[in-house]
């Protein structure tokens, strides 16, 4: 990689993560897709992963390494080892959106049909284990580059709210390739459904966030919601359990949307940004300091 190259990636580190994912990230994440044209059958989940790990998690290190020095990556992977918080902070990452969705399936459906050895198998293999496995496989590492790398730059430049605002649209088309498989028109209405929803979903994780300087809280969250109504990968969520027969995929995605709004007008649309343990604060110090020793 020339100077000359290495040089424009240290002006434009969220272009350079971007251009990466959209290529060689969509790439793998549309892989089943196009083998499927040719009669070939591949796992899309497990593509999907993949494409969360080479295409978000691998250039969101690398990045933060070449563009912060070894002050900025440790300052990243600090949020990930986060986890002496409060434990009402797991309670909300945990319970909030879970519980919302079963609220809302019990509105919209009735008590489930199913006999009593159900509920526990519901709530311990669907949510807890599949929140666990969505956790270590995948949402923890996405969270990792759209909070902590994406969202802490956008916020140091724009603010919080207009970062959660500008994330939104990318992290809707980073599933695609979920969505792909109808006709053009189905897969855009629903990729733009998707981004609405995302806006406060990323308000929700950046407050996290600013809040506890922790992406594996963040990731929780994101893996919690994902078990509430998951089906399949990595196995079936707590709502496909209690109520076999209905489909509740969007349950949790409009209870994040509602969690996030419910914050935007608590925190008036700051986010807690003026919290003085803000991650993005301690992530933009260490970048000055690395800057500062001639690293970055």
């Amino acid at each position: 990689m020339s100077e000359g190259m290495i040089a424009s990636i240290k002006r434009h580190p969220l272009t350079a993560l971007l251009v990466w994912f959209f290529t060689v990230g969509q790439l793998l994440a549309f892989l089943p897709r196009i083998a499927e044209a040719q009669g070939v059958e591949l796992s899309v989940p497990l593509f999907v992963t993949a494409s969360n790990l080479l295409g978000l998690l691998l250039p969101a290190l690398v990045l933060t390494w070449l563009c912060d020095g070894r002050a900025g990556l440790r300052a990243l992977l600090d949020g990930i080892l986060t986890w002496r918080r409060n434990p009402w902070w797991y309670v909300f990452t945990v319970v909030v959106v879970p519980l919302g969705a079963l609220v809302l399936a019990l509105l919209l459906a009735g008590p489930p049909d199913t006999a009593g050895p159900v509920i526990p198998a519901a709530l311990i293999q669907g949510l807890v284990l599949q929140t666990v496995l969505g956790l270590i496989i995948s949402n923890l590492w996405e969270e990792v580059a759209w909070t902590g790398f994406v969202q802490v730059r956008l916020q140091q430049r724009h603010g919080a709210l207009r970062a959660a605002l500008l994330t939104a649209p990318l992290f809707a088309l980073q599933h695609a390739a979920l969505v792909a498989g109808g006709s053009f028109a189905a897969t855009i209405v629903l990729l733009l459904v998707l981004t609405l929803l995302a806006i406060p979903f990323r308000a929700v994780t950046g407050w996290l966030y600013y809040r506890t300087s922790s992406l594996l809280l963040v990731g929780l969250f994101h893996a919690a919601g994902n078990a509430a109504a998951v089906r399949e990968w990595p196995g079936d969520g707590m709502l496909p359990l209690l109520f076999p027969r209905e489909n509740f995929g969007p349950a949790h995605l409009l209870v994040s949307a509602v969690v996030g709004v419910i914050v935007i007008a608590a925190t008036r649309g700051r986010l807690s940004e003026s919290a003085r343990h803000s991650r993005s604060a301690a992530a933009a110090g260490a970048v000055a300091r690395g800057r500062a020793n001639g690293k970055g």
